[in-house]
Order: structure tokens, then C-alpha cells, then sequence
């Protein structure tokens, strides 16, 4: 929808109508990435986390009128809206109200979907898992809870296909659910794409049921790796 979005009567003449934005080829994105830190030709970049629901400006070092390294829009704020909806706000301003940094890891790559029903009200909410502290806090709002584990987990969907149909996860809490999807990020995190792949197939010689199956199914292969690379570094000495 980005690429959709054209210059409304807010923008100069000469432009207005026109797109605000373009796709770029890979090829093109790492020059730009690149030329960040190497020139002022790129002022800043935009930057949007689907999974924490953030819009992050971050700017080029190397320009002097643009001296703020990061700045970060947690959208669903009220300050948020403000800034959206187009009432004035300045940097100074941003600053006051955002975080000046930015979290890139593949921990915020989501591990399964899950639906979630209310224990307060007739309300089915959803989410990505992991789900950080900031985000479950949302989620308790929207569900009206003080405990999402009070709740009922409805369905939990793996974004692995394989995984999905040989990980059983019916019944668990969302605490649960949430620390497998962090454990299962952190490995891939720690000891590779791999690693993940070795926790799949696992799952697909024997099926995995309930949570703390999974999460000593995680360590088995995490302590695997672990041996592995131990032994490679045996044999480099």
C-alpha cells in the first residue's frame, strides 16, 4: 500500500499528486544503506516493524541539519496519532516522547499466530509471538484482562508449515507459548537458521506435544550445535 500513497494539498504544487514512494530493488536499498554511513547523499531512511506496529526514522549522521540518530513512533500512542493526523509536533518534541532506539534482531521475526478469548468480556483478540512486554500490554487493554494467561488461547498457528502440523500446542497458557516462541527465536538467533531447521525436523520424526516438550526439544538441539561446534573447534587446533 506504501508505494500507493501520493502528495495530498499539504505538499507543494509541483508535486502534489504525485507518489510519495517507490519500490526499490535489493541491489539499490544496500547502495542506499550503505551510502548512510558513508555520505550526506541519503538525509535518512524510514524503517517499519510490522510485528511491534513502530515507524522508525532514522538519520544519517553525516548530515548536519539532521543530527539525531534515531527516533521512534509506537503507532496506537495518542502522541502518535497526533503526529499523524498532522497536528504540528517538532523534533524536540519527538524526542520527549519516543525512545531513541531502534531494536533489529531476528527476535522480532514472529514464531507462530495465535487467537486469544477474552476472560472479562465477549472480545477475541490476536497476535504474533513472540509478543514483547510493550505489546502484551496492548493486548491486556484490548481484552480488558490483568493476566493474559487468565485467557483462553484459541488456536496457535506456526508460520513453519512442517512445524505446524507436527507441533501440538492445544490447551498451553499464552506465557507458555510466548517463552517457546522467544526460545525458538533466541536458538535461531544464537546458533543459526540451521539450528531452527534441526528443531523442524525433529518435530517431524516425532511429534511434539505441549510446550515443555518443545522447549526440551529446543535445548537438545541448541546443546547439539553446541557439541558440533566444540568438535570443529577441536579439529581446527
Amino acid at each position: 500500500m506504501i508505494p500507493l500513497l501520493k502528495a495530498n494539498e499539504n505538499f507543494p504544487d509541483d508535486v502534489r499528486g504525485e507518489r510519495l514512494f517507490y519500490p526499490l530493488s535489493e541491489e539499490i536499498f544496500f547502495k542506499r544503506e550503505s551510502e548512510m554511513s558513508q555520505s550526506d547523499f541519503t538525509p535518512f531512511s524510514i524503517t517499519l516493524d510490522f510485528d511491534e506496529r513502530k515507524i522508525g526514522f532514522v538519520f544519517n549522521r553525516n548530515c548536519p541539519e539532521l543530527p539525531l540518530l534515531k527516533i521512534e513512533i509506537f503507532i496506537g500512542e495518542t502522541d502518535a496519532r497526533k503526529f499523524c493526523d498532522g497536528i504540528p509536533c517538532n523534533i524536540k518534541n519527538l524526542e520527549s516522547y519516543y525512545k531513541n532506539e531502534l531494536l533489529w534482531s531476528v527476535l522480532e521475526r514472529p514464531a507462530f499466530a495465535i487467537k486469544i478469548d477474552s476472560d472479562k468480556i465477549p472480545e477475541i483478540g490476536s497476535a504474533l509471538l513472540p509478543l514483547s512486554e510493550h505489546n502484551q500490554k496492548g493486548l491486556m487493554e484490548e481484552l480488558e484482562t490483568d493476566d493474559l494467561d487468565k485467557c483462553e488461547v484459541l488456536s496457535v498457528i506456526s508460520f513453519d508449515a512442517t512445524l505446524n502440523a507436527h507441533l501440538c500446542l492445544n490447551g498451553e497458557k499464552f506465557s507458555k507459548l510466548n517463552e517457546l516462541a522467544n526460545s525458538l527465536n533466541r536458538l535461531r538467533l544464537d546458533c543459526g537458521d540451521n539450528a531452527f531447521a534441526a528443531f523442524v525436523t525433529a518435530s517431524k520424526a516425532a511429534e511434539i506435544h505441549g510446550a515443555d516438550n518443545a522447549m526440551t526439544v529446543v535445548e537438545n538441539v541448541r546443546n547439539g550445535f553446541a557439541i558440533r561446534e566444540t568438535q570443529d573447534l577441536d579439529l581446527r587446533m
